[in-house]
């Protein structure tokens, strides 16, 4: 999962792969407030699913049936609904969600954060060549 945080804004991205072919993506976007010297709030603006990608050398033999049986439901579905599922599933989430977490530590390449319910998340810095810092993150447990 990459986190990229740039101006009070966060964009969580988690890439997905299911029976190692099926890919697809799931953003999460959110605006961050800070509340006090450590804390924060996210409040959840949009959600994204994107649609999936089928890697179909790599479909599992006893699942290829289901998988033209359901390309060819897709093909028959009206043209609007169709259009909705290929350019991916947005959800509105303004004014829906939101979270508070408290700062553990920080310091030049790790941030811990704690959510209200104490569940820890390390985000580990990584810079891109464009100068960007995009946070990766890893649960732990």
């Amino acid at each position: 999962m990459e986190i990229l945080i740039k101006d009070a804004n966060a964009k969580a991205t988690a890439n997905i792969k299911l029976l190692n072919s099926i890919e697809s993506k799931i953003i999460l976007s959110s605006k961050l407030t800070v509340e006090g010297p450590l804390r924060l709030r996210e409040e959840y603006i949009e959600g994204m699913v994107e649609s999936p990608t089928v890697i179909e050398e790599a479909v599992p033999e006893q699942l290829k049936g289901a998988l033209g049986q359901a390309a060819t439901t897709l093909q028959q579905l009206p043209a609007l609904i169709k259009d909705t599922l290929t350019s991916g599933l947005r959800i509105p989430l303004s004014g829906s969600f939101e979270r508070f977490f408290m700062i553990s530590y920080l310091d030049e390449e790790v941030l811990i954060v704690r959510d209200t319910a104490g569940v820890p998340e390390v985000l580990t810095r990584i810079e891109t060549p464009s100068s960007t810092v995009v946070e990766t993150l890893e649960y732990d447990s």
